[in-house]
């Protein structure tokens, strides 16, 4: 067995894959989650559990059968799942929500196509946030995505309806099925149609196909109203993409891991530019996530990307 935490997650993760998994997939695809925290001598059994249990809900929003490990060994108070239900459903009611916005360019850099709003969470009066990735997996294991997902459409609404251009938001996996949640949002949007043909949902990939039909519905429902509908994170499940092809998609946004290192990688350059002419055939505009390295724009826009985001783009 590995010595550090991560060589011991990724070697149980390995054999869970290789033994386990292919026994069960055809029945279960969504078998598993695992997360790996480290204890300390007399560390607070309680305070273990409830981090083991913060990063198990960091796996479960990675996708099917994904781990992860607290690597650091973070010495920051792990919050018991009742505090984090109370936290988020106070953030909810008490207006602690807030959206980041974060610019997707055009494929050159040059020009803006929308705004990415980003749902952050008030933690004190002092207006600390914490980010989606710190309280979002919580939310999905309380199944409280959903009125936080409505919030953050209607934060959305009210930047619209106050400022230019088109903003993109996400909606959780967690919250696709929830019909209540999609007949809220259908009224919410019906009262506002002159900034429906502003406002694009995105949901990322493992959710889509996760709950195809009920994401298929909400789909249509959303450009019937005059949104925009893409995919995020797109790219890890493509031997099924072909199920897209009949939803109208807008827009798909490629996972990083396709264009971290884009310059150096001949088989992603090659594997990018047939995906990208595949898309245009259908209509759907393809945006690059996670760019770095500026001087990696030129590349991209040859290869077809219509927009970029990432800490390389401004």
């Amino acid at each position: 067995m590995p010595r550090t935490l991560v060589g011991a997650a990724q070697d149980i993760h390995t054999r869970l894959m290789q033994n386990v998994l292919p026994k069960w997939q055809d029945q279960v695809p969504d078998l598993f989650h695992l997360s790996a925290v480290r204890y300390q001598h007399d560390q607070n059994i309680g305070q273990l559990l409830a981090r083991a249990d913060e990063m198990l809900a960091q796996a479960a929003n990675k996708g099917a059968n994904s781990w992860h490990a607290d690597e650091g060994g973070s010495t920051k108070p792990a919050v018991p799942a009742e505090q984090w239900r109370t936290l988020l459903t106070e953030a909810v009611t008490g207006g602690r929500l807030a959206l980041s916005f974060f610019p997707v360019m055009s494929g050159d850099g040059n020009n803006p196509l929308h705004q990415e709003g980003v749902i952050r969470l008030k933690v004190d009066a002092e207006g600390t946030l914490l980010s989606a990735g710190d309280f979002m997996p919580m939310a999905a294991q309380l199944n409280l995505t959903a009125p936080i997902d409505l919030s953050v459409v209607k934060l959305a609404i009210e930047h619209l309806r106050t400022t230019a251009g088109d903003v993109a938001v996400n909606l959780s996996a967690e919250t696709l099925g929830d019909f209540r949640f999609r007949n809220e949002l259908t009224q919410l949007l019906k009262a506002y149609p002159d900034v429906c043909q502003r406002l694009l949902f995105e949901v990322p990939e493992y959710g889509v196909f996760r709950q195809f039909e009920a994401f298929r519905d909400l789909a249509r429902n959303l450009k019937q109203l005059g949104c925009r509908v893409g995919v995020e994170y797109f790219g890890q499940r493509f031997s099924e993409s072909d199920k897209l092809a009949d939803l109208g998609l807008d827009y798909i946004k490629v996972h990083p891991s396709y264009i971290r290192g884009i310059a150096s990688n001949e088989g992603n350059q090659e594997f990018l530019k047939g995906l990208c002419k595949m898309a245009h055939a259908f209509g759907i505009t393809v945006v690059a996530l996670g760019v770095e390295n500026p001087s990696d724009l030129p590349l991209l826009a040859e290869l077809g990307f219509d927009g970029v985001t990432g800490p390389g783009v401004r």
